[in-house]
């Protein structure tokens, strides 16, 4: 940590002395942040320092010998540190999320690897999109569905049709549910027509792209 710590200082001070610069909504930002190795690396950083304070082993350095399961020497158990474990684990997850994702720039030693990776970069910007449209498509049938006058409890309210409407794009709606939708024809023609929307119609342009 300290390594990269000295390497982000080292960078950020380097094109502050030089002004190199990249105005990003009219904020002036350090030009080695705009890759994604650089901002990356930051990002990575300023996650580690947030993960030291609250690291377990800090919390319970005045209180190692205490009486409780687990005590001694480093640590985590102490009643002091139970508040901060989950914030804690949250933080360590995000890490090992950007070392893996650090680790892309390894495929310069293969060029297909590299070419593959480009294309997953170019087609991101794609996906976007289609996760736009799918927010909106959802919204919108949520919305309507909930005005209709029908009485099914995943559609009762504009949050609980969003997020069935949600499961069902994901294929994670419960099959059982669709019976309770016959006796609600209006609601199961709106969903049909969503899931035709979505399936036929968005994953088919997004593989076009």
């Amino acid at each position: 940590m300290c390594t990269l710590l000295f390497t982000q200082i080292r960078r950020l001070t380097m094109d502050l002395q030089a002004g190199n610069l990249v105005r990003i909504g009219g904020v002036p930002v350090p030009a080695y942040l705009t890759s994604f190795q650089g901002g990356g690396a930051m990002f990575l950083v300023i996650t580690l320092i947030l993960m030291c304070t609250q690291e377990p082993i800090f919390w319970c350095s005045g209180n190692q010998d205490g009486d409780f399961a687990g005590s001694g020497l480093f640590t985590t158990s102490c009643p002091e540190a139970a508040s901060h474990k989950d914030i804690y684990s949250v933080f360590c997850c995000i890490a090992m999320l950007m070392y893996f994702a650090l680790l892309t720039d390894l495929t310069i030693f293969s060029m297909r690897v590299s070419a593959f990776l480009l294309v997953c970069f170019r087609v991101i910007s794609e996906l976007g999109l289609f996760l736009l449209a799918l927010a909106f498509l959802i919204l919108a049938f949520a919305t309507s569905i909930s005005s209709l006058n029908q009485d099914l409890k995943d559609f009762s309210g504009v949050q609980k049709g969003a997020l069935s409407l949600f499961e069902v794009s994901l294929k994670m709606y419960p099959t059982s549910h669709f019976e309770s939708m016959q006796g609600e024809p209006w609601v199961l023609a709106a969903v049909a027509a969503f899931v035709v929307l979505i399936a036929m119609f968005l994953l088919n342009l997004l593989v076009a792209q």
